[in-house]
């Protein structure tokens, strides 16, 4: 699949992101890999996140950088401008902060009716934590994912992605989308107020239907108390999924590729009924053969099975080339967006900016000339511009 062009059919948008780290510039992420034109306003200093690079180019592709510093009149003054011709704002503040910056909905929507404004936020602009710090291992821990966690595994555990920054971006990137749909035909923006921890706790819609009023911690949630659902350890110390639901066909297939035809048959009522018998025999035989010997084995038996991949691994996963989920831009890879639309691909066309790499350019284009520019570098109201060696 080429690299380039992709289908951008959110190029007539601009999105203001004040946001740092993960939730904010994840969303806007999405929103630019779909062509909208992203602003990232940045704190003198820059996004926290630049000092994980890794991480800081996964999320900020494709983006124009300026540096702001928004306790100063300047930094206001050009916000106030972008603001007039913005679609979409995000930031991403504990509540109150984006006021006395002047930089709330309502200030920026002032000179701009139809502004889609998110404010992401730990746990909502109210409520009795909405002033208590957090970050995404103290959402997941509030939320009950991790009693979930605990109900299946007898503890909790950080995991190793950062689950309500991540499905809190991606609720960002559907409430502006809405927002801004309903804004072509109202002229009327909207200001939507997203919680990180309400992010989580909607991931857990499968399990609050299994509980009532006075429930217990003996619910095992989803599909976890199935013996034959799980990740198992093969003969080389590699890892090995098998993802037999209630299916009789599968399990019975399994038997057959695993050598345990004593087991051929049962319901899937008697496959629980057995469950500590189940389970020891599908892990002891996980334990006969090579993860990549099951691989094979168990793809021929057209059965729900994968070999564990780590992550070194997934830039040659055939599958994943065939879909065109890489991309190569300046010094890293990036990701495709997850969807085609109308068989073209969705996703970066330019790398990560430097800190303040568009100040000049922005400010140009704001109208602000170079008399001006001066002014407000002198000012404090611009931050430092990172040179590429730098970035």
């Amino acid at each position: 699949m080429p690299n380039v062009p992709y289908v951008k059919p959110l190029e007539h948008l601009t999105v203001i992101d004040m946001t740092v780290n993960v939730p904010g510039p994840f969303c806007s992420t999405v929103l630019g890999d779909l062509g909208a034109t992203v602003i990232k306003i940045e704190p003198p200093g820059g996004d926290p996140l630049r000092h994980s690079p890794g991480m800081w180019t996964g999320i900020n592709r494709g983006k124009r950088s300026i540096v702001l510093d928004l306790k100063t009149n300047g930094g206001r003054e050009i916000l106030g401008r972008l603001a007039q011709d913005a679609d979409i704002a995000i930031e991403g503040w504990r509540p109150g902060v984006a006021k006395r910056l002047r930089a709330d909905y309502e200030s920026l929507s002032s000179n701009n009716a139809r502004l889609v404004y998110c404010a992401i936020s730990g746990f909502g602009q109210n409520g009795p934590w909405s002033q208590r710090p957090g970050h995404d291992v103290n959402y997941l821990a509030l939320s009950g994912y991790m009693g979930a966690q605990i109900a299946v595994e007898g503890r909790a555990w950080a995991p190793p992605i950062l689950v309500s920054d991540l499905v809190s971006g991606l609720y960002a990137a559907i409430a502006t989308l809405a927002a801004a749909a309903g804004s072509t035909h109202s002229g009327q923006g909207a200001y939507i107020d997203l919680s990180m921890t309400d992010s989580a706790l909607s991931l857990l819609a499968p399990e609050i239907g299994n509980l009532s009023e006075d429930a217990t911690g003996d619910i095992k949630p989803n599909v976890t108390f199935i013996p034959h659902y799980g990740v198992f350890p093969c003969k080389d110390g590699r890892w090995f999924s098998l993802g037999i639901v209630h299916e009789d066909h599968f399990w019975d297939r399994f038997c057959e590729a695993a050598d345990i035809d004593s087991l051929v048959g049962l319901t899937f009522q008697e496959r629980l009924d057995r469950s500590e018998e189940i389970a020891t025999a599908v892990h002891a035989a996980f334990l006969t053969r090579t993860a990549a010997d099951w691989e094979d084995t168990l793809q021929q038996a057209d059965v729900p099975a994968a070999i564990v991949n780590e992550l070194h691994e997934i830039f040659a996963s055939p599958q994943f080339q065939a879909r065109g989920m890489f991309a190569e831009l300046g010094l890293g890879k990036f990701f495709r967006q997850p969807f085609q639309m109308s068989g073209q691909a969705i996703g970066p066309d330019s790398p990560t900016p430097a800190l303040g790499e568009h100040n000049d350019t922005i400010l140009s284009e704001l109208n602000y000339d170079r008399a001006d520019i001066e002014k407000l570098r002198a000012s404090g109201a611009l931050g430092p511009v990172e040179t590429e060696a730098a970035r």
